[in-house]
Formats: structure tokens, sequence, C-alpha cells
């Protein structure tokens, strides 16, 4: 029977019998034995795909690529198909896919983004020509107007695409079908658009729980900058028992190409659901290896190309060798559960341990270092050195400033005082500049594990996070100025650390450094909106050097679950430490009434906390217990300094700003009102 591409009726139709038939193909591309591959005579060569006539075999190893082109007669079709990653590196290919981020802009369609990786791999190295010159020998064999398949898997599938829409767009080809198997996005929804319009005869087979079509993440909070499929995905969800399959089910889904009721109806877990479609395998042969074999017979047929690589050709049949290397992925996979739990908050008179000196939740301190937290978004730095600004009052009157640091070069501010009611000092981080927020939300997505914390073992952090604090004029500042508040109140007072989103972040690094190396006792941090900034390694190490550390979530913030934790690869992803407490509002007619506070587990990750949601809110991230954690100005973090404080103030090299008091004579805070005459602003 010849199968055809389109229906009578001139709609492009799904093909069941078609999609068999093109998984075989998708199937050999995977033969290491490139003879059997060449006569079509291996084992996968069999079956729908009988009879089928090899045109060209491309190996490149330099990149490890692999694809053929060939007729079928029966379809009337030249096949393309492009091999998927090597086996033995799945895991750590599919990993890698998490991070990729769409940074080429496809050529000659305006706002379509794809990652360059996917696009170099076909249009960058031999395919590409390689695939071109072998359909031109093609048409011209067997006509101008038989049809064309691209079809692949996994990585294959991301380079059918491409491959598809180049021989529509820049070739002028018509009749182009493109079937992929287990394909991971490649570009954005302005990409998806295009190629929806340009290839409609695209079908994206998926397979139940396939890790891969989930990967890089779709982010619908994000549409301007998230990964995006096209249409048309077939989702085929198999019915069994005790693991074997009996039957499968075919969905053909929505024209959105993003159908929340096919593949992202389930969570993509599955790397076995990946290899196999329809019951065949598309992996190699051989378990972690795949490596090319080539009878001496085939060397008549052979070229080199001007690297050095093997290739075999006689009349219209050609093969090109090149050279192989491996790549390192890691991978990682997103889970947001939408389930809601509610839970009593703590209500606590301001002590730090409880009687059996392990670490408790207060609320009273909750909402008084929320308060020093706003006010280090504070751009007067007269007012906050004097603690005269809006926000120096309330629970945190009385406070007095012992060190302000504003570091122009990496756009960070902070402060050191001491806290007479709470008898501790003070230490507090600013977060992001609110003009960039949904900017800086949306790089967290692909923040990787990159730096290994000195002297722990397996304990990985981001070396952005870390570096911020510990590569940056604020360290310094901030360990000098403790020393002299300790000289100035004692060497028993309390150390208190706090910070909101970024600066929460550095509340933790800071938090350890007092402990670790400055030798300090009685640290507490206390974080609002924090994002991860290690792995589980580093939250044990952190949990057990810092016990008395709560770090507070807001309803859907977002940011507390950036960078995304994977609990399929927990050696791999970030974790947070504990405790988290979960803020809940409770609102009537949109008004929030009050918050439900709860205590978390031990672990880090309480899945029946913020996890329980999906954390899709900016505007819960920028307010905690109904407290502003963001600049007073929209859009504008400007520094404004009076002459008042001029004699505290001193500028470094870098232009990066400092007001220190030297001695704790409370002449400066005493200042009611400073005038706004003579101000300088930066």
């Amino acid at each position: 029977m010849v199968l055809k591409l389109k229906s009578d009726d001139g709609p492009h139709v799904y093909n069941h019998t078609l999609t068999l038939t093109l998984v075989e193909y998708a199937s050999a591309v995977y033969v290491s034995d490139l003879t059997e591959l060449f006569n079509w005579t291996c084992e996968r060569c069999n079956g729908l795909t009988k009879g089928f006539e090899v045109i060209e075999i491309i190996f490149d190893v330099e990149h490890c690529l692999q694809a053929y082109v060939g007729v079928a007669k029966d379809l009337n079709a030249i096949i393309i198909a492009f091999r998927g990653t090597q086996e033995h590196s799945i895991q750590n290919w599919v990993s890698d896919l998490f991070w990729k981020q769409l940074d080429l802009n496809y050529p000659d369609m305006p706002d379509a983004m794809v990652h360059h990786g996917f696009y170099s791999a076909y249009h960058n190295t031999t395919l590409r020509p390689a695939v071109l010159g072998a359909v031109q020998r093609a048409k011209k064999s067997y006509g101008e107007n038989i049809n064309i398949i691209v079809t692949g898997h996994s990585m294959g599938g991301a380079m059918a695409a491409f491959c598809g829409l180049d021989l529509v767009v820049n070739e002028g080809e018509e009749n182009v079908q493109v079937m992929t198997f287990g394909q991971p996005r490649v570009g954005n929804a302005a990409f998806a658009s295009y190629y929806s319009l340009l290839v409609p005869n695209t079908f994206r087979i998926t397979h139940e729980h396939d890790m891969v079509p989930h990967l890089p993440p779709y982010y619908n909070i994000f549409p301007q900058k998230t990964y995006h499929h096209f249409p048309t995905e077939v989702w085929v969800r198999d019915l069994g028992y005790s693991n074997v399959v009996l039957a499968s089910v075919e969905k053909v889904c929505d024209n959105t190409g993003e159908d929340p009721t096919c593949s992202r109806s389930v969570v993509g877990n599955s790397i076995l659901d990946h290899l196999k479609y329809f019951g065949i395998d598309l992996k190699c042969a051989t378990w972690r290896q795949c490596t090319i074999v080539m009878s001496p017979e085939m060397d008549r047929f052979s070229r080199k190309d001007s690297k050095g690589f093997d290739s075999l050709c006689f009349s219209i049949l050609s093969f090109v060798w090149l050279d192989m290397e491996q790549k390192k992925w890691v991978f990682l996979l997103a889970i947001f559960a939408c389930l809601l739990f509610f839970s009593r908050g703590r209500v606590a008179v301001l002590k730090w341990k409880t009687d059996d000196d392990s670490p408790v939740y207060n609320h009273t301190l909750a909402l008084t270092l929320v308060e020093y937290t706003s006010a280090v978004y504070m751009s007067d730095l007269t007012e906050l050195f004097t603690w005269t600004c809006e926000r120096c009052n309330g629970l945190t009157k009385g406070f007095q400033v012992i060190e302000i640091i504003v570091d122009i070069e990496h756009c960070l501010q902070g402060y050191v005082g001491v806290a007479k009611d709470l008898n501790a000092i003070v230490i507090a981080f600013r977060g992001t500049q609110e003009h960039s927020i949904q900017n800086w939300v949306s790089d967290l997505f692909w923040k990787q594990l990159d730096l290994n914390y000195p002297d722990m073992p397996d304990a990985m952090v981001h070396h952005g996070f870390y570096s911020a604090y510990h590569n940056t004029t604020v360290r310094p500042a901030v360990l000098d100025a403790v020393k002299r508040a300790k000289k100035f109140y004692g060497e028993n007072i309390k150390i208190m650390v706090t910070g909101h989103s970024m600066g929460g972040a550095m509340a933790a690094f800071c938090g350890l450094d007092l402990v670790v190396n400055e030798g300090y006792e009685n640290v507490q941090v206390m974080t609002f909106g924090q994002p991860r900034i290690g792995n589980a390694a580093f939250a044990s190490y952190y949990s057990l050097l810092v016990p008395n550390t709560f770090r507070i979530t807001h309803d859907r913030d977002i940011v507390p679950h950036l960078p995304p934790y994977f609990y399929l690869f927990p050696q791999k992803t970030y974790h947070h430490f504990p405790t988290e407490v979960w803020v809940r509002d409770l609102s009537v007619l949109k008004i929030v009434r009050f918050g439900i506070e709860k205590v978390c587990d031990n672990t880090g990750e309480d899945p029946t906390c913020c996890r329980s949601v999906m954390g899709s809110s900016i505007s819960d991230h920028l307010t905690y217990f109904g407290v502003e954690l963001m600049c007073e100005t929209w859009r504008q973090c400007s520094i404004v300094m009076g002459h008042e404080v001029e004699s505290y103030s001193r500028k470094d090299s870098k232009g990066n700003i400092f007001l220190s008091r030297t001695d704790p004579s409370p002449e400066v805070t005493e200042m009611k009102t400073i005038s706004t005459t003579g101000v300088s602003s930066i």
C-alpha cells in the first residue's frame, strides 16, 4: 500500500500506519554497522521499511551526529533520518536540556528565538550540505515531484525540525512532512508560529512520561521568554497490566503546540519511555556503546573530507566519516504540585531558643526583621544612616547604624547596626533593584550549580550567589562593622542576618561565613523570598552549622521556587536548607485580612509548604507581612546623600560608597531631621 502524506480533502491528517513506518526508520539510524545500514540489511531494516534504498549516510563523530538519506518507493518519498544522542550519555544529555537558553535569533524571522546548539547541530556541521546534496541527487533520479519525509528521535528530532524548515524556506521544496519522536523544544512561541505556518505537515509523537518533550521547560508565566513547542503533538499512552503493554492509545492534540491535556498533563520523568516508541527501540544496539563498524568491501564507496574523515561513495551512494566526541550533560526536571495546605501560625515572645535549646520560629521577631529588610531598600543614605527614614519606625525604632555599604560596581547594598531591644547586631542585605526584577527572576531558571563551596566535600553552589557576598566590597565591610559593634557592645552580643530575594541569598552566605570563618556563635539567619543557592550537600552542611535559620516564603512567591528543584536527580539539583516558614494570605473580597504561618519540616523541601503550589507571583515576592520589600521609587533605586553625613563617608577607587561610625556616640543618630539642601545623588 502507498501511504498518503495528505488526506483527500487537503488538510494534513495524522497517519498511524505512516508513524509505525517512520519509527522504524528513526530506529535504523542508530545502527552502528555502516555496511549493513548502507545495504539496508540490518536487523532494523526489515518490516515496514523493507526495500529502502540508501542514498547517503553521514556520520559526524566530531559532533557525535549520524543521519542518512534514501528513497522509500512504497511511500514515493525521500526519507531523511537523524539519530538522537548516544545512549551511554542519554541521562547526561537530557539533564543539560534544562539549562539551554534561547540565545539565537532565527534568520529572517522577527522575534523567533532558538537555542544555538540545536540550530548548529544541523546548520553548522557537515550534515546540512551532505543532506541537501543527497536530496538533489535523489530528486534527479526519482523525479522532482517525489515527497520528502524528515524524521528523527530525541536530538535527532530537533535536527529533523530544522531540516524540514530549511528545505521549505531555503530550498523551496514542497510536499515536505516532518515527524519526530521524543523531540525537545527548540524555540520560542514566535518560532513555533512561523514553523507551523511554513511546515504545517508536522507531527511530534510523544510517549507517556517521556521526559525529553518536557525540556527545555515551558514557563507559562514568562510567555515571551520561554520555550514553546510547535504543533501538532500526538500523545501515545500505553494500556497494559503488570508492566506488559497490551495496546496504545494515540491522542491528536490541539494546534497550540502546548496542549495541557496531552503530555503536559503528566510529569515527564521517564527515560525508558524516551527510548522506546510503539515497541521499537530508539537507541544504539549495544548498551553504552555506539561504535562504528565498516567492512573493507565498502572502501570503494568511501571518501574523506578536508578534515581527514572517511566516507563512502558510488554513483549516487555516499558516506561521510567524521570524528567522535562525548559531551557531558546534567538532567534536571521541574515539578510544581498544585495542592493547598493550611496550618496554624505561631506567635511567641522575643526569644531565640526553646528550653531544650533547639531553635524556634518567632512571629514577632519575623515582623521586626521584615522591617529591617524593607529599610535596606531606602535610597536616601542620610535618612538611612540616621535611622529617620519612613521605614525606620515601628518595631525597629531606636536602631543604631554602624555601617552602610553601597557597592556601585555590582549594584549591591547592605547595612550593619545594633538593635538594643534585641541585644543583637543586625545585618541586612538588599535584593535586586525593582526595575529589573522580572529579568532577574527569569534568569534564575537557568542558573547552574557551578562552584564547589570551600572545604565542604560535594557541596555545590552557584558562583553568582556566592560571589555577590564573598567577592565584592560587601564582605570585608560587613565583617569590619561586626567587629566594631562587638567592641562597642560586648563580645556576647548576638548577630542576626536578614535579607530579601538576592539579599536573602547573601544573608545565608554571610551567616555561614560568620560561623565557619569568623568563629562567631549565636548567629541567626532569617530571610524573605530567598532563592535556592546550593545543592543538597550544601544544605546539609548549612543546616548543621547555622541551625538557627528560618526562610520565610509568601504564598505563591516565585523566587523560592528558583532555581528549580528536581527530585528525580537529588544529587545534582538545587535544594533549600531548612527551616521554611510558609505564610499564606487569607482574604475577603481580595482584601488580605491576615496570614497563616506554617513551620515546615526539616528537609528544606517540604512538599506541603510553598512547593505545594505553583510559584507564579512576583507581587507576592515584593510584599511580606504587608511590608513592601522594594525600592520606594518605581523603576529606580537612586542613591541620595546629604552633606551632613559626608564626614562619615568614604569612597574606594571603584566609586563604592561606605558610611561608617567608628564609635557609639549618639551624635548622629539623635539628629531628627536632616535638611535636604545640598544633597548629592548617584
